[in-house]
């Protein structure tokens, strides 16, 4: 069962709120300041961008993906 956006909510802020790790509450931050000057960062992008963007999810949907692990086996990493 998918969680309600008012449980969402409640969630994230109680993480925030037990969280002592700076870096993410700074990053949180900025992101929030950023949404909040900016709007949708999808209304930013070109077309080719939200193209290519639906092309991935469409792949990933389809089942077309590599795993992580198999990509960095095969470079070496």
């Amino acid at each position: 069962m998918a969680i309600q956006e008012k449980d969402k909510r409640l969630e994230i802020i109680n993480y925030i709120s037990e969280t002592e790790n700076s870096d993410l509450i700074n990053a949180i931050h900025d992101f929030l300041k950023d949404y909040s000057e900016t709007g949708d960062f999808w209304n930013h992008l070109s077309s080719k961008e939200k193209f290519k963007i639906k092309e991935g999810l469409e792949d990933i949907k389809e089942g077309r993906v590599t795993p992580h692990e198999k990509v960095k086996a095969k470079y070496g990493l």
